[in-house]
C-alpha cells in the first residue's frame, strides 16, 4: 500500500444512553390502566414518539419496565434510531449509532387517569453521553482482527473422502491490537471518555478502521477494551 498505509485511522464513538426508572411506591400498579412513554430526540420524526402502554392491577415495577421496552420497540420510528432495553425497574434507550450528545434527548413516563400506582417520571437521566466518530490520537501499528469460524468435526465411518469433514459453527471475531503514543490528558486516551475510561468501566465501544483506499473505506465494529 505504500505511503497511503499510514492514512489508516481508528475512529471512537458513542452510543447516547438514556435511563428512565419505573417507580411504584407499593411494589405494584394499585389500579389498571395505561402509561404514556415519550421518547425526545431530534433524530425522530417530528422530535417526539408517544407509545402508550397498558398496564394491570398488580404487575410489579419490573414487569412495567418490561412492557414499557417491549412497547418502545414495535414503534418503526423509535427502532430506526434506537433500541430499548431494561435491567430490573430501569428503561434503557440506546442510541443505535454514535452521534454527538443531545442534551434535549429524554425518555419521560407519565401516567394516564384511571391508571394508579406508579410516580412520573418526567425526566430520564444522561447515562452515557454521545460521541461523534473521533480519530484516536497517535494511534498506528494496527494488527488484525483476525476473523474466524469454529468447526466441528462430523467425520464419520461413512465418510468416503478420506479426508476429515467438518461443518461451521461460531464466528469469530477476533482482536484489534494496536500501539499509541499514550497521552493521559487527551479526551481519546484518558480515563474520563476515552479508551482507559471504556478498559476501566467494562463499556462497548463504536469503532471505525478507516482505510485510505477510497473504494474500501472503513470497517465498522463495536468492541470492549480488553488490554492497555
Amino acid at each position: 500500500m505504500g505511503i497511503a498505509a499510514f492514512s489508516t485511522k481508528l475512529m471512537s464513538g458513542q452510543r447516547q444512553v438514556e435511563t428512565a426508572t419505573v417507580v411504584c411506591p407499593t411494589g405494584a400498579i394499585t389500579t389498571g390502566g395505561d402509561i404514556e412513554a415519550t421518547m425526545t430526540s431530534a433524530i425522530l420524526g417530528g422530535g417526539t414518539e408517544v407509545v402508550t402502554v397498558a398496564v394491570l392491577l398488580g404487575d410489579t415495577t419490573a414487569q412495567v419496565a418490561q412492557k414499557i421496552v417491549a412497547a418502545l420497540n414495535l414503534n418503526a420510528d423509535f427502532l430506526a434510531h434506537f433500541v430499548a432495553t431494561f435491567d430490573g425497574v430501569d428503561v434503557i434507550t440506546t442510541a443505535i449509532l454514535p452521534a454527538a450528545n443531545e442534551v434535549a434527548q429524554n425518555l419521560a413516563l407519565a401516567v394516564v387517569g384511571p391508571c394508579a400506582g406508579m410516580t412520573a417520571a418526567p425526566t430520564s437521566a444522561d447515562t452515557f453521553d454521545g460521541i461523534a466518530y473521533t480519530e484516536i490520537a497517535n494511534a498506528g501499528n494496527f494488527t488484525g482482527p483476525a476473523l474466524s469460524v469454529d468447526v466441528v468435526d462430523v467425520t464419520s465411518h461413512d465418510s468416503t473422502s478420506g479426508f476429515e469433514e467438518v461443518v461451521p459453527t461460531i464466528l469469530r471475531t477476533g482482536e484489534l491490537r494496536m500501539d499509541i503514543n499514550y497521552e493521559p490528558d487527551d479526551a481519546t486516551h484518558d480515563a474520563t471518555t476515552g479508551i482507559l475510561f471504556r478498559y476501566l468501566n467494562s463499556i462497548l465501544g463504536a469503532y471505525q478502521l478507516r482505510f485510505p483506499d477510497a473504494g474500501h473505506t472503513e470497517f465498522t465494529f463495536n468492541a470492549y477494551v480488553t488490554s492497555f
